[in-house]
């Protein structure tokens, strides 16, 4: 995940998306008035934000005892 503000290196990845996504990118992208690239990283940024998000949770969750007294 990228801290801060770290240069942005930009690759062109030629992926082929399924007909329903597209749209769906299209369509935030005329929503948002952004291009498809601005949407698909963005997406991605949240999801891995979300994704750390859920790891730390689990990773300070308190342990539950297995053997109730």
């Amino acid at each position: 995940m990228m801290r801060g503000m770290e240069k942005i290196n930009r690759t062109a990845a030629g992926v082929q998306f399924e007909s329903d996504v597209l749209l769906f990118i299209d369509q935030l992208a005329r929503e948002q008035q952004r291009s498809r690239s601005f949407i698909i990283n963005a997406v991605f940024r949240w999801y891995g934000k979300w994704l750390e998000e859920q790891r730390s949770k689990v990773e300070t969750a308190k342990p539950e005892r297995v053997i109730r007294l």
